[in-house]
């Protein structure tokens, strides 16, 4: 009976000492999180490039379109729940990226965004040319401190690779999830000289990961993971934030249909990718295949859907018959009229506008009311009408993009 209640004693002294030293673990996690400059980069590009945004609706528009870090609204918990899934996964799994892998993540992102743009934030391009990289691992290995100095495996590439897939398809469901508040209006120069509409799609996420770090206090007494054998040596945790963005632009289409559509071949690459990844557990050389494929296909996908968007018709363009909308200010009473990104004004109060000048003066008519026509994608028609009320915005709202004539008048 002793010896029960001294082994029970021990086992409970023993547990606590374990909880103790896994709680201490997880906060020091949170700490290097805090540590990584790739954090701080991630709200700092977030800033300029919307800083840069804004600027740019100033100029074009007069005014302020979206507020500041909109490139990151409707991604915070979509980044987070995707970087628990795949933590919990790996976790599972007992894997873990290699250092050197995380260093290069960091170098390429930070390289990739220093135009504020966030096109190059796909992972087929900071995993790829991570990969490409570490390549040359052999000349500059004598130069790296004891952390960073560890052989690369097989099994490593083949965890950074199938990563690099899963990502992929993180960024296409991204693309394909925007809606049309989510979109940001430019104004640029068509190819017959004339001022045309184009909507902007661009977001960025952080996605935080936590990992097994070959550095920190805990251990295991047996081995249950089943593929790393982590009780050899004690380990650590870490979380490591991943950014995911993507940056194009729409002309020839409305925006929605048009990420919706994009939005599958960054999913279809993304699997191809994985399941290249896992076959190169039996053919070593599909490792280097794979980041081929994974940068040049993603290349691909974007310059096909570049070119086959200029080679459609502009959509926002100046008609002689109604005016397009390019865009409605959040908040304003055209989002409760219900008036989207793509619906032709026929009529405005009973007459008939094709002009801004004309929209404005017909809006003057009645100060109290409005009542519009408006023919929507499908080319069906609705009526929409609401009273105006005290401090409402007088325009509705609604952004148009002028004609020549109208530019060179105002």
């Amino acid at each position: 009976m002793n010896c029960f209640l001294k082994s029970y004693v021990e086992c409970s002294l023993w547990r606590y000492d374990e909880m103790e030293l896994w709680l201490l673990e997880i906060g020091t996690a949170f700490i290097r999180f805090l540590l990584n400059p790739l954090l701080y980069w991630f709200i700092l590009i977030t800033l300029f490039a919307s800083l840069s945004r804004i600027k740019r609706e100033r100029n074009q528009f007069g005014r302020r379109i979206f507020p500041i870090y909109d490139e990151w609204y409707n991604q915070r918990l979509k980044g987070l729940i995707s970087g628990v899934l795949i933590s919990i996964v790996m976790l599972l799994l007992g894997i873990g990226l290699h250092p050197l892998m995380l260093v290069g993540i960091i170098i390429f992102s930070i390289l990739f965004t220093l135009n504020k743009r966030f096109s190059w934030l796909s992972s087929a391009y900071t995993y790829g040319f991570t990969a490409i990289a570490l390549l040359f691992y052999p000349y500059y290995q004598a130069y790296l401190p004891s952390l960073l100095d560890q052989e690369l495996t097989q099994l490593d590439w083949i965890i950074f690779t199938t990563l690099m897939g899963v990502f992929l398809v993180i960024e296409g469901l991204m693309i394909s999830a925007v809606s049309q508040d989510q979109t940001f209006p430019e104004l640029r120069e068509g190819s017959r000289g004339k001022i045309i509409g184009q909507h902007r799609v661009k977001k960025i996420t952080l996605i935080p990961l936590f990992l097994l770090w070959p550095v920190g206090s805990l251990s295991l007494v047996s081995n249950w993971w089943p593929i790393l054998e982590w009780d050899e040596f004690p380990y650590g945790l870490i979380i490591f934030p991943i950014l995911i963005g993507f940056d194009f632009t729409v002309a020839g289409a409305l925006p929605t249909k048009a990420a919706k559509r994009y939005s599958e071949f960054p999913i279809l690459l993304g699997f191809l990718i994985i399941a290249m990844s896992l076959l190169s557990y039996y053919v070593e050389v599909l490792s280097l295949v794979t980041v081929v494929v994974a940068i040049v296909g993603r290349e691909w996908i974007a310059y096909r859907f570049k070119q086959k968007d200029k080679h459609l018709p502009p959509i926002f363009a100046p008609l002689t018959n109604g005016l397009r909308v390019l865009a409605v200010l959040p908040s304003t009473p055209a989002v409760e009229l219900g008036i989207e990104a793509g619906d032709l004004i026929k009529r405005v109060n009973g007459r008939s506008v094709s002009t801004t000048r004309e929209y404005y003066e017909a809006l003057q008519n009645n100060r109290a009311f409005c009542k519009l026509e408006i023919v929507d994608e499908r080319g069906e028609v609705r009526f929409a009408q609401r009273a105006f009320y005290q401090g409402e915005h007088h325009e509705l709202g609604v952004i148009f993009v002028k004609s020549q004539a109208e530019r060179m008048i105002d």
